[in-house]
């Protein structure tokens, strides 16, 4: 619980100060803060690719234990997708929301439309990558600079949400947010028990690593803390797995489906290193609903894990 409040806190004030940073300062260009919105979004991508290249033996971690951790990862992924489309169409049907057009009626395929942001934030992770594997930077902590980025994008988003008329109080207190995120974690679930029967672990297990919704900075630490750190090197690939399916599914889902689709693949994310990708392809109306839901996730996360390692 505490892991969680000290991530989560900082984060909520940069997010209230953001939102109310107009009734201080009303003379703001837009147009800057979505340049420093981007420049923040792209650096932080870079430095993640670092900070994972500059991990000890990472490569013997991902041929080692990759493949579990990418079969668990896929599968909730894919999971939470299904669940969370099944649960729009029906609350969509219910409200009596029109479908849309077909996208071959609203405008002609394009296909690069749907993967050239997907492989721009995957290439800046990878370039981080390369960069920190061959030591091609300083081997320092780079934590502090990230969380600082982090902090700073936050409020510039929050600025520009604070300029959308959106009520948060109906958002936050939407059911329909919340029954959004339950499916989520019962989704990602379901995709684990799914894959455990393929794979060497046990049922509890498969569902443990599940448990860290994308967070990986605390999942392999909760393993190795609880005298499993092979097991926690396979939540660690999971969760960081995750977070880059999060990361190029995104851009995609805002596109052919609903942004709370990609709100529930981020997992855990969704309330800060998917925040910015989410807000930039779903649009700004989605930044409320990705914070209660990552939040919601993030708070439950150290209990789930051991909760499901010590069944």
């Amino acid at each position: 619980m505490y892991l969680a409040f000290v991530n989560l806190f900082p984060i909520l004030i940069a997010f209230i100060l953001g939102f109310n940073f107009t009734r201080f300062y009303s003379q703001l260009s837009i147009g800057a803060f979505e340049k420093i919105s981007n420049a923040c979004l792209y650096a932080l991508l870079i430095l993640m690719g670092i900070t994972v290249g500059l991990i000890p033996g990472i490569m013997d971690k991902l041929s080692l234990v990759g493949i579990n951790a990418l079969c668990i990862a896929t599968a909730s992924s894919l999971s939470i997708a299904v669940v969370l489309k099944i649960f729009h169409l029906r609350t969509r049907s219910e409200s009596g929301e029109q479908k849309p057009l077909d996208s071959g009626q609203a405008a002609a395929f394009d296909i690069m439309g749907y993967i050239k942001d997907p492989l721009l934030l995957a290439g800046l992770v990878i370039i981080g990558f390369v960069a920190g594997f061959y030591r091609l930077i300083p081997d320092v902590n780079y934590d502090p600079l990230i969380s600082w980025l982090l902090y700073l994008l936050i409020f510039v988003i929050a600025v520009k949400l604070s300029y959308s008329g959106l009520n948060l109080r109906e958002i936050f207190f939407n059911r329909t947010n919340i029954v959004m995120t339950c499916f989520t974690v019962l989704a990602s679930y379901i995709g684990a028990a799914a894959v455990s029967v393929f794979l060497p672990l046990s049922f509890t297990h498969s569902l443990a690593v599940s448990s860290g919704f994308g967070w990986y900075t605390l999942s392999g630490i909760l393993f190795t803390k609880m005298g499993d750190p092979l097991l926690g090197s396979v939540a660690f690939l999971c969760d960081l797995f995750r977070e880059a399916i999060a990361l190029l599914l995104i851009p995609t889902l805002s596109r052919i489906g609903n942004g709370n689709i990609a709100i529930g693949v981020a997992g855990a994310t969704a309330m800060d290193v998917t925040l910015p990708i989410i807000e930039k392809h779903c649009g700004v109306s989605y930044v409320p609903v990705a914070l209660l839901s990552g939040g919601i996730i993030t708070i439950i996360v150290p209990f789930l894990i051991p909760f499901f390692y010590s069944l």
